[in-house]
């Protein structure tokens, strides 16, 4: 279900990126690209068909089922566009300043690009593809250890916030590093890493890329 939900955004990135700039491409989608490439050079062209048969399966699934996905869809969307306008306000206030943003001037098109490819490629990596693995090794530690398996959760959310905040200041094209912006970007990792617990992977793509076009036109 939520891999249906995030398709139209992610067809509308695709498109916009192909048709407008057809270079650009979000940190997150360049890192899986350019890790891929290590792997060979069909990797990619492996990994789209993989993600086809995945959408493929998923239509299947839900078609077979009767479920409602299309209202599922628009309430995941909708519920994800509250937390992206939300998100802003609830990190300044956990981090106790204002984080002032610095407006481009790189136009509504990049703008619009790089929020949907944040969203979706900033979460795959760090939340549906880190954040599950770490869980998944966290708790099976705290089990070993006799402790709640919701501290291997946390364990896992923390951790995942801290590299979504890294990320953003490394390689060639990475930020100078602020340590108001890295512990920003944590706080933001920490409130998206609990929705995606809590509400699942649609939810917070939809909360991610709504708050990066937010901000965008805001700072225009």
């Amino acid at each position: 279900m939520s891999l249906l939900a995030v398709l139209p955004l992610w067809l509308v990135y695709e498109g916009l990126r192909f048709s407008l700039a057809p270079g650009d491409r979000n940190g997150a989608e360049a890192l899986i690209t350019e890790s891929l490439l290590l792997l060979g050079p069909h990797a990619v062209r492996v990994l789209k068909i993989v993600l086809a048969l995945c959408v493929l399966v998923a239509g299947v699934r839900v078609l077979r089922g009767d479920l409602p996905w299309l209202s599922v869809s628009g309430v995941a969307a909708l519920e994800g566009a509250v937390y992206g306008l939300m998100l802003g306000p609830v990190t300044q206030a956990l981090t106790f300043f204002v984080l002032e943003g610095r407006a481009l001037g790189v136009g509504l098109r990049a703008d619009l690009i790089g929020s949907l490819g944040a969203g979706l490629f900033e979460e795959a990596v760090f939340r549906l593809g880190l954040l599950s693995i770490l869980s998944l090794g966290f708790v099976r530690s705290s089990a070993a250890f006799g402790l709640p398996r919701s501290l291997g959760v946390i364990g896992a959310v923390l951790v995942s916030a801290l590299a979504f905040a890294w990320f953003h200041h490394v390689g060639a094209g990475g930020e100078p590093y602020d340590v108001r912006i890295f512990a920003f970007r944590a706080v933001a990792g920490l409130v998206l890493g609990g929705l995606f617990v809590l509400r699942g992977f649609a939810v917070v793509v939809y909360a991610h890329a709504v708050y990066d076009l937010h901000f965008y036109l805001s700072q225009a």
